[in-house]
């Protein structure tokens, strides 16, 4: 009978961690058609800021927090490098391709308290809105612990913002 009840919640974990692997392999499927994030320009230079302490957390579609795009390098959480040059933020995150976010394609920089399966304190998270292509417009979120750096990066990405009314103090 103790085998029974065994192989009954096994099979149960089975059909779980399968959906979940379904699930994740759809979402990847429908977003076949997004343009990979950019790559790091050859000649990037100098950053304005740089900090190496900071948790990529997510990039999801714009407006819509819960549908985080599932393609590399946007699909998993890490700790990440992140940069702000004059042509754009480039982001690093441990054990994925870097990535860059031009300045032409940024829309909004703003502080947020909450994304995909992360709620931390007011203010606590920057999100970066860009076109990740001409048809798809992307939030990528960034958290970083020390309230001194993230106030820097917040700053540094604004500056490079090319709209002057494409910041806001907290998103929504």
């Amino acid at each position: 009978m103790g085998w029974l009840i065994t192989l009954s919640i096994l099979a149960i974990i089975a059909i779980i961690i399968g959906g979940m692997w379904l699930g994740w392999r759809r979402r990847r499927k429908g977003q076949a058609d997004l343009s990979p994030a950019p790559e790091l320009p050859q000649d990037l230079g100098e950053p304005n800021f740089a900090v190496d302490d900071a948790h990529y957390v997510a990039t999801s579609v714009t407006g819509n927090a819960l549908n985080r795009i599932a393609v590399r390098p946007l699909a998993y959480r890490g700790r990440a490098v992140v940069e702000v040059h004059p042509s754009g933020i480039a982001i690093g995150i441990q054990s994925e391709r870097p990535f860059f976010i031009p300045r032409e394609q940024m829309t909004l920089v703003a502080r947020t308290q909450a994304t995909i399966d992360r709620a931390v304190e007011p203010d606590g998270l920057i999100a970066i809105q860009w076109n990740i292509d001409p048809t798809h417009s992307v939030e990528t979120f960034i958290r970083i612990v020390n309230p001194k750096q993230r106030a820097e990066l917040l700053e540094a990405a604004i500056n490079i913002t090319p709209n002057e009314h494409a910041t806001r103090e907290e998103h929504k």
